[in-house]
């Protein structure tokens, strides 16, 4: 009885070592290839690369926008800008704000979530 109890728990191991080990070769070897086959440059339909603009605002925080908001100009009524961040990939409102900063006048820009964001 006991040489049949140890000849089992053998067989055990030895079924537990050649299933486990290939299995984890292969879970290894599925994120290996999905991270070095996966780019992290954005690119368009075409192919094309996309450009972010960086921005920060005035919690320090940064964005990156498809378009340079720094160069925008924002119409008086409605002074208030939506854009897709491709940092935190959700919508923001973007509020530019002329402020004294180091004895100089600069705009500096509030960033917050946007309500409709599904986020």
């Amino acid at each position: 009885m006991n040489v049949l109890l140890k000849s089992s728990k053998i067989y055990l191991q030895m079924v537990n070592l050649f299933t486990t080990y290939p299995v984890l070769y292969h879970i290894m070897l599925g994120i290996i290839l999905t991270i070095t086959l996966n780019n992290c440059a954005s690119t368009s339909i075409t192919g094309e690369k996309e450009v972010h603009y960086p921005l920060i605002d005035t919690r320090l925080k940064i964005h990156k926008y498809k378009e340079n908001i720094q160069w925008m100009i924002f119409p008086k009524h409605n002074t208030k800008l939506t854009q897709y961040c491709s940092v935190h990939f959700e919508w923001e409102d973007i509020t530019p704000i002329y402020r004294k900063i180091n004895e100089e006048m600069k705009w500096v820009y509030r960033v917050k979530k946007n309500k409709k964001s599904f986020k």
